[in-house]
């Protein structure tokens, strides 16, 4: 990997996750889960937080219709997911400490990046961008709707990647979960596993597998360790 800085790890491009990555908001998507699930009488499961961990909003919907035999269809289960995401987007949710300034020397340095996220609504991920004062360091804001696989394939970051004009094996891929790290290991990027708690019983085999895993955005302000 490239390193432009010399005390700042900077790869050649970067592709960016949001949700528990650059932005502190699992604890949204389990407090989202655990009241819908509790809605129907249900508990929410170790389990189940795994199985919808690299899913789309689409294949999450019909596995938990499937899964819990729900009368909802999934564009119903979708538009209740959304409605509940709304407030704490707006309002509530915060980028990781250490991320903001990480990001600004990225831009600052010229390096091409790129989001890929799984996140919705649209105007939620335009929302806090702005918010947080990073909107415009991105030079293409790619979802998993323009994909026909999840994040457990590379899909997603090689059509992030050629939008940037970018080669993968020149370009670091950031996520915070173990089915998008072996995604975008598979595609041939660089990857960058970034901790959320989220992820704490795959930790270990995620830092076996990336080619940096650090627990914290400021690790980064030095060469991480592979």
């Amino acid at each position: 990997m490239n390193t432009k800085n010399s005390t700042i790890y900077t790869p050649q491009a970067a592709i960016f996750d949001l949700d528990g990555t650059i932005l502190d908001s699992m604890w949204v998507w389990k407090k989202i889960d655990a009241d819908f699930l509790a809605s129907f009488g249900y508990p929410i499961t170790q389990d189940y937080t795994d199985a919808m961990k690299a899913m789309t909003w689409e294949d999450g919907a019909r596995y938990t219709i499937d899964r819990y035999h729900l009368p909802k269809t999934p564009e119903e289960v979708i538009q209740i997911w959304m409605d509940m995401s709304h407030d704490c987007y707006r309002t509530k949710v915060t980028l990781k400490s250490g991320a903001k300034a990480y990001l600004d020397e990225l831009h600052a340095q010229g390096v091409p990046m790129a989001i890929a996220t799984s996140m919705c609504p649209m105007e939620n991920i335009e929302l806090v961008l702005s918010a947080n004062g990073i909107r415009d360091y991105f030079q293409n804001i790619t979802h998993s709707s323009e994909v026909t696989k999840n994040k457990s394939h590379p899909d997603i970051y090689l059509l992030a990647a050629e939008r940037l004009g970018v080669k993968p094996q020149d370009t670091a891929v950031f996520e915070d979960i173990l089915p998008a790290i072996q995604g975008a290991k598979a595609g041939g990027f660089q990857t960058v596993a970034i901790y959320d708690d989220i992820s704490e019983h795959d930790w270990e085999q995620i830092t076996s597998i990336a080619t940096h895993a650090v627990r914290s955005w400021h690790e980064l302000f030095s060469e991480p360790k592979q």
